[in-house]
């Protein structure tokens, strides 16, 4: 709606072509690594879709420069930290609580 109508999209055309394709391809090396745990192209619409929002309100004005930076920064790494495997956002959480 934002963009003048509805807009198509095939969630199973995800990675088919770029942009998507080089974040699949980090997503599965962290699947292989055991550091993110879920399926490779729901991880992707997440982060892409959150991303997409900010651009979005960047973009558009909403966001200043040293908030879009921020908000860049907290977000992505909120999201990434959402689909860590349990070892993994221990490990996170004992980092961030470090002083």
């Amino acid at each position: 709606m934002l963009f003048g109508g509805v807009q198509s999209f095939a969630p199973g055309e995800v990675g088919a072509r770029d942009p998507i394709r080089p974040l699949l391809a980090a997503i599965d090396r962290a699947l292989t690594a055991s550091v993110l745990a879920g399926e490779a192209t729901s991880i992707a619409l997440s982060i892409w879709g959150t991303l997409h929002g900010l651009v979005t309100l960047e973009l558009a004005g909403a966001l200043d420069a040293a908030t879009a930076e921020a908000a860049f920064r907290s977000t992505i790494h909120a999201t990434l930290r959402g689909w860590t495997t349990p070892e993994v956002f221990r490990s996170l959480r004992e980092a961030e609580l470090a002083p």
